[in-house]
């Protein structure tokens, strides 16, 4: 497989084995992470890795208190972006989950359960957290979301699944609070790992790309 076509084999998985993959082979993985661009290479991410007791608590953590930090979140105003780009956008999204939601329920899935699976990581065996310190440029925070991609797709190298998780970043304070981590850094998100159960129908959604020439545009 030449390097375009493992980059787009990259895909979200919802169900794992109970495996705890090794730890070298996750130290791997994070060197990857550790090579990705880093602005005037301040080498500023940091990586929490999950299993466990802490997996435990934090999953806990986000389920208790999932509801108030969305209900904070959803105070902060939008950034602003044209109706008819915010309404494509929101298209998007539906059209994704609607076909998500008839794919597993033609295979009598337990969409309870999958929804649930965004409070604790999809039950997989393990998770890493992503987390830089803040500034305004943001330049620390896209650093730590490339490492995020690079580790990504190291996992898929050495025979793992993962899945991004948002439900980190919204509910950094209180799992800063459950972990005692430093309060300056900012939790950029977290990632779900671990071995995947292949034929699952969960890790089988055909997933969507519009056209590239969607996205681009030339300029001469």
């Amino acid at each position: 497989m030449d390097s375009i076509e493992f980059i787009k084999s990259r895909k979200s998985s919802r169900e794992f084995k109970p495996e705890i993959p090794p730890r070298e082979v996750i130290m791997e993985c994070l060197d990857a992470a550790v090579w990705a661009p880093s602005p005037g290479n301040q080498q500023s991410s940091k990586f929490i890795v999950l299993t466990g007791s802490s997996l435990k608590q934090v999953c806990e953590t986000i389920e208790t208190h999932y509801s108030e930090c969305m209900d904070a979140l959803e105070k902060i105003p939008e950034p602003s972006i044209s109706p008819e780009t915010l309404s494509a956008l929101d298209d998007r999204k539906e059209e994704t989950l609607r076909m998500m939601i008839s794919d597993l329920s033609e295979h009598d899935i337990d969409l309870q359960k999958v929804g649930n699976g965004n409070f604790n990581f999809y039950y997989a065996p393990m998770a890493v957290l992503f987390a830089t310190y803040p500034e305004k440029l943001h330049s620390r925070l896209k650093a730590a979301a490339a490492a995020l991609e690079n580790f990504m797709l190291a996992a898929i190298a050495h025979g793992l699944g993962t899945c991004w998780m948002n439900a980190v970043s919204i509910c950094q304070e209180p799992i800063k609070d459950t972990l005692g981590i430093d309060p300056d850094l900012l939790l950029v998100d977290g990632v779900a790992v671990g071995y995947p159960v292949v034929d699952s129908p969960l890790n089988q959604f055909k997933r969507m790309r519009l056209p590239r020439e969607e996205f681009v545009e030339w300029r001469d």
